[in-house]
């Protein structure tokens, strides 16, 4: 493995709760209201506690390979062959992530802001600023999210001007149809919490290995708190049976904040959150490239990452998705996201011990 320069904890952390917020922040309120009402807010804690299970096996396994990827673990305990299967899965998987990041930002955008613009259009233009910024690697992602959440601060506190509309009597009773509901709204929060797989390809590039496992705990703790907070709002300012209606309550719901040097702050906040989407997609892109090259065997990343932002941008010219179509890949990554970022964990945690005792390794 090519020596980079390594990754602080905090790029680390914010790194993973910038992938996770990015395109689940809009409609989360909205689904967790389809399947158990106003108290759908109750799942964010299952996910919550979830998630940190699946990141404390996420560390623990890599910890038995410490200054390798995943895929260098896999050909340690696996054999070659396994760590290609396994590179050839990763490039496809995040491929699908960093391609519903490109069209769930170029259908808002086209939504609210540029009707009359061709989403390849869009998409072409995104595609300049992830290949320059990917093609630097995971520090300077990591940098990138640094800035994104500094610029972020004062989205939180243009939410709170809604509250003089909030009913807080939308909330209760809580629990009013029993815990089922609730129970069967967890499956929903795999997706809001798909990133800590990130964790396979970051983890030997940090700098305090030993502190990864916290840095995971507080990044799921942020991602949760910011999810918990927008759906509280939106269940508050929307009547149980008219937030189902929106697609995008998360935007919707600034029609109601005026302010005397702004008319539309919706607009504003579209455009700016176009920095929050391309952190689901800048990684993705630069992994997907990491992934290629290490199954093809030659040429350099950077390389790699051209030829596949380029099929990106013809994908969309030969195909114009919708927003049907982006929920049905949302519900596919809901299922490929458990497999490859819970279960996977699990697994592989499962046989790398039983392979260390064979081999009478001793535990890391």
């Amino acid at each position: 493995m090519k020596t980079i320069r390594q990754v602080s904890m905090l790029q680390f952390t914010l790194m993973v709760s910038a992938f996770q917020i990015s395109v689940a922040f809009l409609s989360l309120p909205r689904e967790l209201a389809r399947q158990a009402g106003t108290d759908g807010w109750i799942a964010i804690f299952f996910g919550w506690g979830m998630a940190t299970l699946a990141s404390a096996a996420l560390v623990k396994v890599m910890k038995n390979n410490p200054d390798g990827t995943i895929l260098d673990l896999l050909q340690r305990y696996m054999g070659v062959w396994a760590s290609k299967i396994a590179a050839f899965i990763f490039t496809a998987y995040y491929l699908l992530l960093a391609y519903d990041g490109f069209m769930i930002a170029t259908l808002v955008i086209k939504l609210w802001l540029l009707p009359s613009t061709y989403i390849y259009v869009l998409v072409l233009l995104l595609l300049i600023p992830t290949f320059q910024i990917a093609q630097h690697g995971l520090q300077a992602i990591g940098r990138y999210s640094e800035i994104v959440t500094l610029l972020s601060i004062w989205i939180p506190f243009i939410y709170l001007a809604t509250l003089r509309h909030a009913h807080w009597l939308y909330l209760l009773p809580v629990i009013k149809e029993g815990w089922l509901p609730v129970l069967s709204t967890i499956k929903i929060m795999v997706y809001p919490m798909l990133g800590i797989g990130l964790v396979f390809f970051l983890y030997p590039y940090l700098v305090r290995k030993d502190k990864a496992l916290r840095a995971m705990v507080i990044s799921n703790t942020l991602t949760c708190l910011v999810y918990l907070g927008i759906t509280l709002v939106c269940y508050v300012y929307f009547s149980p049976d008219e937030i189902a209606e929106y697609n995008e309550p998360v935007i919707s719901i600034m029609k109601s904040i005026e302010f005397q040097f702004i008319e539309r702050v919706e607009v504003l906040f579209i455009a700016f959150y176009l920095f929050v989407f391309s952190c689901i997609w800048i990684p993705s892109m630069h992994l997907v490239s990491m992934n290629s090259a290490w199954l093809l065997g030659k040429g350099p990343e950077r390389g790699h990452l051209a030829v596949w932002c380029f099929a990106v941008a013809v994908s969309f010219f030969i195909y114009r998705p919708s927003f049907i179509d982006a929920a049905r890949v949302n519900n596919f990554l809901n299922l490929a996201g458990f497999v490859m970022e819970f279960a996977l964990p699990a697994c592989l945690l499962l046989y790398v011990a039983i392979i260390r005792k064979v081999r009478g390794e001793k535990r890391s």
